[in-house]
């Protein structure tokens, strides 16, 4: 598989984030909005890079004002030791992962989204797969509730190029 789109919201940390993310692998590149700020987002053989607007380095990721002057609007290397604030975003684009944790599986009937024919299947906890009925059988929709409440729509699958680091990324100390 070459990769598929995600696209949607979930709840991380209390907040309603929507996001956008070209899937290749493990790697992705994308958007997500925080806040109010749309903040760009790479992931690279398990590297994140971020290019994120003054407002967002300073409010969402505790960088002091002059240095987020500084850094907005230019990609970023985020430190090994705050990739953890990424771990949400990495669960949403890692379908086999979500897939793996399910209870009992069990039909729930058939519905359309985004105009495709899908079927439904309730993993009998906290989230339900749509799963297209015609073509390759591949993920439509994911929808949870609870704590990650949101859902996760999936499209462009096997058109998605790699994914590559940016050029001349600002390397923080930690990194």
């Amino acid at each position: 598989m070459n990769g598929y789109e995600a696209t949607g919201e979930v709840a991380v940390a209390g907040s309603m984030v929507t996001f956008d993310f070209k899937v290749h692998g493990s790697d992705f590149a994308g958007s997500f909005v925080l806040d109010g700020s749309t903040i760009q987002v790479l992931a690279v053989k398990g590297t994140f890079y971020i290019d994120a607007p003054e407002t967002a380095l300073a409010t969402d990721f505790g960088i002091s004002s002059v240095e987020a002057a500084l850094l907005a609007g230019r990609w970023v290397e985020v430190p090994p030791s705050e990739s953890s604030d990424f771990t949400d975003l990495t669960s949403v684009t890692d379908i086999a992962a979500q897939l793996a944790h399910h209870g009992s599986l069990a039909a729930g009937g058939t519905a359309t989204i985004g105009g495709q024919r899908v079927v439904m299947v309730d993993d009998g906890s906290d989230s339900v797969l749509a799963v297209a009925t015609s073509g390759p059988a591949y993920p439509v929709r994911i929808t949870a509730t609870g704590s990650s409440a949101g859902h996760a729509d999936f499209s462009n699958w096997n058109t998605i190029a790699a994914v590559t680091a940016p050029p001349s990324p600002i390397i923080l100390p930690g990194s």
